[in-house]
């Protein structure tokens, strides 16, 4: 690895630091890290789900648990790491950069963008696309769309592992529905995370008759009704990644759990311009079938990030939770949970069975719990609402936004 001095002087550590805890400090030397490596000044640890493949354990300072390479506003000086071909701050010479926060997406100066683009109504599969530039030098773990103005058309609908990033060194004109949302019985949005994975708290499974907890990312959860799943802890959305699934349900012929919304990022060099809607939403669970079973809980929102001067919004932001289904009589099936639309959280699911009712999305509201139902099937619980990024630009002009950026 090359990496260049930082700003400022370094403190010297007399323990190593640990990505679960410690006092704040500097390393100089891998051996004060334990099992991590020294990263720019500080601990890092390997993580798959970064570009770099390390994370920066929680005793970084303002680095703390996001992954080595993101740019962090440049507080920390001009650093190149050679190895992950990232760039903080200003880039070597020969490379030009798009975007300041953690989208930021680079490439050689012979390889800018040089023509407009137009996408249409279509399926874009981010971990097969040729439409995903194969010359960006920075994060080859996403799909990067290029184009000098760039404009979306129609229904672009984004699946597969890799988020999705669209740069314009121009405009950015959404005049279609750009959908990186989980649907249930549908697609999974493109960068949507199991909960499961390293980057989500998968929270406490439900007992017997129990509803599934709703997935964490941006928000908490809604609990499982009946003694259900407890939600996990929200974990940072200052990466690129989509949001976390909820729980399955328990007993009998159980509910399934939603899926995670997925991840979208926007670069414009000018403007980023919504008339149609960016949805980022969750998934609905399914509901209890039969045996008195615990219905799923919703897949949190995922990510949308917006980067460019000016964003504009005539229709609709979204990356709200998905709804909780309702759990099962004996041999009544509950119903499925509800899904966003158009920014509105997704409500509450009831009335077919003698169990206990889904709780809501979340979205600027709580996640709402999974009802209680004595001995039949508790309700799922709500998954959290997502996170929408908001660098560059002081605020989004318009339309409906949800949850509100940060």
């Amino acid at each position: 690895m090359v990496a260049r001095a930082l700003v400022g002087a370094m403190t010297l550590g007399v323990v190593a630091c640990s990505p679960f805890g410690g006092g704040a400090f500097s390393c100089e030397r891998d051996d004060q890290c334990g099992t991590g490596k020294c990263s720019t000044g500080y601990c890092s640890f390997m993580d798959s789900s970064c570009p770099s493949g390390y994370r920066f354990g929680d005793a970084s300072g303002s680095l703390a648990n996001t992954c080595v390479g993101v740019t962090n506003g440049g507080s920390d000086g001009s650093v190149i790491d050679s190895d992950a071909k990232t760039y903080l701050d200003a880039p070597p010479p020969g490379v030009i950069c798009y975007g300041s926060g953690f989208g930021k997406t680079c490439f050689d100066t012979a390889n800018v963008p040089t023509a407009p683009a137009t996408l249409t109504a279509q399926t874009i599969d981010t971990d097969t696309s040729a439409l995903c530039s194969n010359l960006v030098q920075n994060n080859s773990g996403w799909c990067v769309i290029a184009a000098t103005d760039l404009t979306i058309t129609g229904a672009v609908n984004a699946v597969g592992t890799k988020p999705l990033v669209l740069v314009a060194t121009g405009t950015l004109q959404v005049d279609g529905t750009l959908d990186v949302a989980s649907h249930r019985g549908g697609q999974t949005g493109a960068g949507a995370v199991d909960a499961n994975a390293a980057l989500c708290d998968p929270g406490t499974p439900p007992g017997n008759n129990g509803g599934g907890a709703g997935g964490s990312f941006g928000a908490v959860g809604g609990n499982g009704g009946n003694g259900g799943g407890t939600a996990g802890a929200v974990k940072p959305t200052n990466t690129m990644r989509g949001g976390c699934t909820g729980q399955d349900g328990k007993t009998g012929t159980f509910g399934t759990k939603g899926a995670g919304g997925g991840a979208a990022y926007l670069i414009a060099g000018t403007k980023i311009a919504v008339g149609g809607a960016i949805n980022a939403s969750g998934a609905g669970a399914t509901g209890g079938a039969t045996g008195n079973a615990g219905a799923g809980g919703g897949g949190s929102g995922g990510l949308i990030g917006l980067d460019a001067p000016m964003v504009t919004n005539g229709g609709a932001i979204f990356a709200n939770g998905g709804g909780g289904a309702e759990g099962s009589g004996n041999t009544t099936a509950g119903n499925n949970g509800n899904e966003s639309n158009l920014g509105v959280a997704a409500a509450a699911t009831a009335s077919a069975s003698n169990g206990g009712d889904g709780g809501a999305g979340g979205a600027s509201t709580a996640a709402g719990a999974g009802g209680n139902a004595a001995t039949f099937g508790g309700g799922g619980g709500g998954g959290g609402a997502g996170a929408i990024k908001l660098f560059q630009a002081a605020s989004i002009v318009g339309g409906v936004v949800s949850p509100p950026p940060s």
